[in-house]
C-alpha cells in the first residue's frame, strides 16, 4: 500500500513500538507540532499491548492522522494468540478493532532521498529480529535480502527490537525508532531526508520530559555491484 504526497516527504517523525502508551504519544505529538518542523508522523506497530490505554493510543494516532503499520502484537490480538503475556490488551472498542483489522503490515512512501518503506520487523516479516549485532548467518533473512535487492527501496523505517538504529547495507539503510514503552529506554526519530540526518530524542516521564540525545548521520545505500545473495552481507 503506497501513501501519495503531493510532494516528496522531507522531514519525517517516526515513532517505534507504541505498547499504548497513550500519555507518551500524546506528548510526544505535542511536541512535535510545537517544535519540529515534520512533514507527517508515522508509527511501525505493536500498538496494542502495554500498561497503557490501547483504545485511547489507537484514538490519538487516527485523530492526529498518523501514518501506521501492524505489528505483531497486532496481529497476535486480532488472532487470540499470545494472550498469556503480561499487559496485553485483553478488548477493543469495536471502531478501534476496525482499525487495527485495516492496518497494512508495509506501505511505501517517497522521499526527497529515494523510496523509503514503512514496516513492522523486516519488511513483511512481522517477527524477525534485526538488531545492531546481528551478523553472519543470523544476517541471512529473506525478508531483508529481498529488499536490498528491490531498487524502489532505499530506506527501510521499522521498530520491532526496541533498539534504536541507524545501519547501511548493500541497497538499503534501515532506521530502527526504538520504542515508546516506558520500561524500556523510551524515545523516538525524526528522520530528515533532506539534512541527511536521524535526530534522536529520549523521553522520560511519560513525555514529560523530552530532550534530544543525539543526531547521527542517514547515509546512502552502499552500491549492489552484482545480484549475487553472497555479495549483500
Amino acid at each position: 500500500m503506497s501513501v501519495v504526497a503531493e510532494t516528496p516527504y522531507k522531514r519525517l517523525l517516526l515513532l517505534g513500538d507504541v505498547h499504548a502508551e497513550s500519555e507518551t504519544v500524546q506528548r510526544v505529538l505535542d511536541h512535535a507540532d510545537a517544535h519540529l518542523d515534520v512533514d507527517a508522523s508515522l508509527c511501525v506497530g505493536d500498538i496494542v499491548d502495554g500498561v497503557g490505554d490501547a483504545d485511547a493510543t489507537l484514538e490519538l494516532l487516527r485523530d492526529r492522522s498518523v501514518i501506521s503499520v501492524a505489528g505483531n502484537h497486532e496481529r497476535w490480538f486480532l488472532h487470540d494468540e499470545m494472550r498469556h503475556l503480561a499487559n496485553c490488551t485483553p478488548t477493543l472498542r469495536p471502531e478501534n478493532r476496525a482499525m487495527l483489522e485495516a492496518l497494512p503490515r508495509t506501505m511505501h512512501l517517497t522521499t526527497v532521498a529515494g523510496g523509503a518503506l514503512l514496516c513492522h520487523a523486516v519488511g513483511e516479516d512481522d517477527e524477525t529480529f534485526l538488531r545492531s549485532t546481528t551478523r553472519g548467518y543470523d544476517l541471512q533473512i529473506h525478508a531483508l535480502r529481498e529488499l536490498m535487492l528491490d531498487a524502489s527501496v532505499d530506506y527501510m523505517l521499522a521498530g520491532h527490537t526496541h533498539e534504536r538504529m541507524v545501519r547501511r547495507f548493500q541497497g538499503l539503510v534501515v532506521v530502527n525508532a526504538g520504542t515508546l514503552r516506558r520500561d524500556d529506554d523510551p524515545g523516538f526519530v525524526v528522520v530528515d531526508f533532506e539534512r541527511m540526518v536521524v535526530r534522536c530524542f529520549d523521553i522520560a516521564e511519560l513525555g514529560a520530559t523530552i530532550t534530544e540525545a543525539e543526531e547521527l548521520l542517514l547515509p546512502r545505500p552502499l552500491p549492489v555491484p552484482s545480484l549475487k545473495d553472497d555479495d549483500l552481507y
